[in-house]
């Protein structure tokens, strides 16, 4: 089947930036984590120890579950715009983006194998529900996201902990040796790296996603974007505002009462299990509160024609997500793991933050220098190309094409194929 034609619908400046932060977000975070490595240098100056413990608080409080959720929440935002072109194109929407997130899966199990905390697989699993529940009404979805990303199965875990002293909750996964994993992608070699994760490393993300509840919050966000890119609210400058305000104060009260409930829960006299149990179901709502922050803010910010301009520099970044983030991933673990460069015995959270600054910085600029010249990403062409076993389609934009489209103002907030 031929593929809709390039250039035959407009892309949205704002979410390409907004998906573009969330990025940066997730780099800076991976960076700081040494990419699933843990484990710093033990003879750092104290005063590097005082920096790197800051660093390591000031990037999980900005970036941890929250990165992830902003992108989660543009997925489901390109999943409708991706319906909806294809409607008016018409392509079979329903065979061919069960294919399309298949695609993505095998990405994903792929990059899985080089680095093991990869986030393609799980995105293209729980993508597939979105093609039942694209179907139903606005007020369902929003009964069933609010339900989702409540994660019920460990709210009530929580409860009946709080309620019943004597329960025992389950016990986590063993989570298939993970010390073990670590110990392998400090000293082994590619090819052990490669071995452990082509089934263990991705069992234990898998695991964890499922006992942390984060499956569930993952799908409320996609669900959340289907919403967002039906009310088409990113289009209209003065309604984008309004409820990128009311969002913005929601999240802001939401983090308040939520932060302030969770220091007090030593207070309250709970012990552990229940203790922990609340405490993270609450930093798992936090979390969400602040990415509403995050939101919000970015979108009222958009609407400053300076600080668009500066947003707007993270826009081919974020065109260009599937490249960038596998990129980040092919990058970062030859630099930290134990064959490469083995980083992880010389760098702590500050420095390591510095270097990922570096890496997205390049990645950047070479995105905005890609798309001066070609329609999509590498990876972006690809999956397309593979989505509609179609590769005719032109990845090279004819001679004297411009980026305009793409860091364009807000009165042409459009320019390409989400």
């Amino acid at each position: 089947m031929k593929s809709p034609p390039v250039g035959s619908t407009t892309r949205i400046d704002l979410i390409d930036a907004m998906r573009g932060s969330a990025l940066l977000g997730i780099i800076l975070l991976h960076a700081i984590g040494h990419w699933s490595l843990p484990g710093y240098p033990a003879d750092s100056a104290a005063w590097l120890k005082t920096l790197d413990a800051w660093t390591v608080r000031l990037g999980l409080f900005l970036f941890e579950g929250k990165a992830y959720a902003i992108f989660s929440l543009m997925f489901g935002v390109s999943f409708f715009l991706i319906l909806d072109r294809w409607a008016r194109h018409g392509v079979n929407l329903h065979g061919r983006f069960l294919w399309r997130l298949a695609v993505l899966a095998v990405f994903g199990y792929l990059h899985g194998i080089i680095y093991g905390g990869d986030i393609l697989l799980t995105i293209a699993v729980l993508g597939v529900p979105l093609m039942l529940l694209h179907r139903l009404g606005n007020r369902t979805l929003a009964w069933i996201a609010a339900a989702l990303l409540l994660q019920i199965p460990v709210l009530w875990e929580t409860v009946r902990l709080l309620l019943d002293h004597g329960y025992q909750p389950t016990q986590p996964h063993p989570w298939v040796a993970e010390g073990d994993i670590f110990k392998v992608y400090a000293h082994g070699s590619f090819l052990d790296v490669s071995a452990v994760n082509a089934w263990n490393g991705q069992a234990a993300r898998v695991w964890w996603a499922i006992e942390s509840g984060r499956y569930g919050q993952m799908l409320g966000l996609f669900v959340c974007g289907l919403l967002v890119g039906r009310c088409s609210d990113f289009e209209d400058p003065a309604r984008c505002a309004g409820a990128a305000r009311r969002v913005l104060l929601w999240g802001l009260v939401g983090f308040v009462v939520l932060y302030a409930v969770r220091l007090r829960l030593g207070a309250w006299g709970l012990t552990d299990p229940a203790r922990s149990h609340a405490g993270n179901l609450l930093s798992a709502y936090r979390d969400l509160a602040q990415s509403a922050v995050w939101m919000g803010a970015f979108v009222l910010l958009y609407q400053w024609s300076r600080a668009r301009m500066a947003l707007n520099l993270l826009a081919p970044y974020g065109r260009m997500s599937l490249t960038c983030y596998v990129m980040q991933g092919l990058i970062g673990v030859p630099l930290f793991y134990g064959y490469g460069l083995a980083l992880h015995r010389h760098l702590g959270p500050f420095t390591s933050l510095l270097l990922g600054g570096a890496i997205f910085a390049a990645q950047c600029v070479c995105a905005h220098f890609w798309l001066r010249r070609f329609h999509y990403g590498p990876l972006e062409w690809l999956w397309r190309s593979c989505t509609f076993l179609d590769f005719a389609t032109p990845m090279r934009k004819p001679a004297g094409m411009g980026t305009a489209a793409a860091l364009a103002p807000a009165q042409a907030m459009r320019c390409r194929d989400h």
